[in-house]
């Protein structure tokens, strides 16, 4: 009897899913197989670092020595006694040697696949010579770049296909911090009219630092794209807000009817993400046929690494943008465990320095090129506002300026106002986020952003991009505003790490890409490129760093219930460095690079030292790395970068 009611213990135990916790010989085993679940993979004799601890100044968690997994999670923790005893018949192990494991790294803005498509443009740049070419045009008058304008249009593009886009960049960011171009544009010294007389048929657009011209047959022809009547009050509508030509003609134009060919691309590129350590990421997307492609390669269970995205395509060519988000409806956490939406999103609020939105001083020709998109009464203010009495989680996918903010915050206390119902529990839970902490938060901010329990996405690179200004148009006593992050966590915000283009990996294995410990470096240096401190006291240690790339950036896209730490229950993503991060000397901390990379319980790189050590085959792209800190970096990436032509002085 006493037999029978063992055995029957044992069924229950297995049947209910003791798996990792109970103690089972299976030898005693008489139940049928695939009711037992053994682990699928465990790794054993690591450093495995969870980053369970969440709090701001605090360690970074729990650390256990060996990790069991069961298809696509996380199934036991602990010793290499407790979790090697779950191993089946069929369980591989892998024995890291004391190697450090950690959550999979997320970069919470970065627009990878705009960089895919640059890297393809280049390696096929016929194809986009037949419809689009960049022109750089310099010169020190007015007077030269306007002779400089005239030489593209008259000859460089006399012989040029049919209905090719001419887009011409002038000079931006200049050593007194504007550029002849930026005050060229801003101060109409073209106007549409003379563009037309020199360009009647043929699209042309004229660039600098967030300024922008448009011919009449580029207005038409952009707008037509997207099967927009081309009238002065569709084009105040749509195309106001600094449009996006030349993130979407290539993919517009190209790609539309080529989805199948960009998700290869895109495909491919997310594997050498995966690379540089990281299992995801969050951005907004700019070109239908970029969310087709990503569809495409979620329905076929091809994504490499995890994206959440934000929707941005009521912004793109729609003339009503508050009627589109008054239609939308709530999507925030729709899609599956590869592919989910993180909220809706405009356009930038305001642009890169010195074309920021910014209560900071400066001279008046500065702050006559400020973009102030978000100001009371503007098409975004109102769109915004649209959005938050929508019930629509609002994504802030690019602010450089405090007084963006201020303009964001207002927005939210009177929709707070407006309708009761979006209590002050409400709009915490909606986790309201903002991008790239260039030129802030103010001091006297932190509180109210607290309360309102924002999330934020910084940069790094934002001490070179937006630092470089300190010396030449605002005030040392402003260097405390980029990218606080000492003071954003000590009052109470939740961070995370971005990359912008730094992360956008080389497609090569040929080429060296800076490890994300060397980009990441800034926040715990507080340094520029060239060796300048910008407030020290601002400073993180490498823990909070960590934090920021893993269990803060799981909580900015809506998914600290499955990812960025190291849990059972949770995902099964995780990066095997070289190196112990948290025990090398700070200067070391670059030299870190990620030996083995898992989303989901699947090896998606696996470097060929581990793998010589293991005795199987090398898994993904072997990238090269370089260990020194990046030289600055500055602006999105287009992607038709490398397709210029002359005109002008070069």
């Amino acid at each position: 009897m006493f037999r029978i009611w063992r055995r029957n213990l044992l069924l229950v135990g297995v049947v209910l899913g003791w798996g990792a916790g109970a103690v089972l010989s299976q030898e005693t085993l008489t139940v049928p197989a695939e009711l037992v679940q053994f682990p699928d993979l465990i790794i054993h004799n690591a450093k495995i670092v969870t980053m369970d601890d969440i709090s701001p100044n605090g360690p970074p968690g729990n650390i256990f020595q060996a990790m069991a997994m069961r298809g696509d999670r996380i199934q036991r923790l602990g010793t290499d006694a407790q979790v090697l005893r779950l191993a089946g018949p069929q369980t591989r192990k892998i024995d890291l040697k004391g190697r450090t494991v950690v959550p999979g790294l997320i970069d919470t803005h970065t627009h990878l696949h705009d960089g895919f498509i640059g890297d393809w443009a280049r390696k096929n740049p016929q194809e986009v010579l037949s419809f689009y070419k960049r022109f750089s045009v310099t010169g020190n008058t007015f007077g030269e770049l306007t002779r400089g304008i005239e030489l593209v249009i008259k000859e460089n593009m006399a012989g040029a296909p049919e209905g090719q886009w001419a887009n011409i960049d002038l000079p931006g960011r200049g050593a007194f911090g504007l550029g002849i171009g930026t005050l060229y544009l801003n101060q109409k010294q073209m106007t549409r009219e003379q563009l037309d007389s020199l360009a009647p048929t043929r699209p042309v657009y004229i660039t600098s630092e967030g300024e922008f011209l448009l011919n009449t047959a580029a207005r038409d022809s952009y707008m037509k794209v997207f099967d927009v009547e081309a009238t002065d009050e569709n084009e105040m509508g749509t195309m106001d807000m600094n449009p996006q030509i030349g993130r979407t003609l290539v993919t517009e134009q190209y790609f539309r009817t080529r989805v199948p060919l960009l998700a290869d691309i895109i495909e491919n590129g997310l594997h050498y993400f995966a690379a540089l350590g990281f299992t995801g990421f969050s951005s907004h997307l700019v070109g239908f046929p970029i969310h087709d492609a990503y569809m495409k390669l979620m329905r076929e269970d091809r994504m490499p690494v995890r994206f959440g995205f934000a929707h941005r395509f009521c912004q793109v060519m729609a003339v009503d943008i508050p009627g589109c988000f008054q239609r939308l409806g709530d999507m925030a956490g729709m899609g599956n465990d590869y592919f989910w939406n993180v909220g809706v999103t405009l356009g930038a609020l305001d642009f890169d320095a010195p074309a920021i939105c910014t209560t900071m001083e400066a001279s008046p020709e500065v702050k006559a090129t400020e973009k102030c998109y978000s100001n009371p009464g503007s098409p975004y203010y109102e769109a915004i506002h649209t959005a938050l009495r929508s019930r629509l989680r609002y994504v802030v996918n690019h602010v450089m300026g405090d007084k963006s903010l201020d303009n964001f915050m207002d927005l939210i206390e009177l929709a707070m106002k407006e309708d009761p119902s979006l209590d002050l529990d409400y709009i915490r839970g909606r986790k309201f986020s903002s991008d790239h902490c260039g030129w802030y938060p103010r001091a006297d901010q932190i509180p109210r952003m607290a309360r309102l329990g924002i999330h934020f996405s910084c940069g790094p690179k934002e001490l070179d991009d937006q630092g470089m200004y300190i010396p030449k148009v605002y005030s040392e006593q402003y260097a405390n505003r980029i990218g606080p992050i000492k003071s954003m966590l000590d009052g109470g915000l939740m961070v995370s790490t971005e990359g912008g283009q730094q992360v956008v990996p080389k497609l090569s294995e040929t080429v060296d890409n800076w490890t994300i410990f060397a980009r990441y470096m800034p926040y715990i240096t507080r340094k520029r490129s060239d060796g300048v401190s910008l407030a020290p006291e601002e400073a993180i240690n490498r823990v909070q760093l960590l934090k920021t790339s893993t269990s803060w950036a799981a909580s900015y896209m809506l998914k600290e219930d499955v990812l960025g730490t190291l849990e059972p229950g949770k995902f099964a993503d995780f990066v095997v460095f070289n190196k112990d991060y948290f025990t090398v000397p700070q200067d070391d901390i670059p030299t870190v690079i990620p030996l083995m990379v898992v989303v989901g319980g699947k090896t998606i790189v696996l470097r060929n030292e581990l793998a010589q050590e293991l005795g199987t085959a090398a898994v993904g792209p072997q990238l090269k790395f370089t260990f020194e800190l990046p030289k600055a970096e500055r602006g999105e990436f287009d992607a038709t970068e490398l397709l210029r032509g002359g005109g002008g002085v070069q």
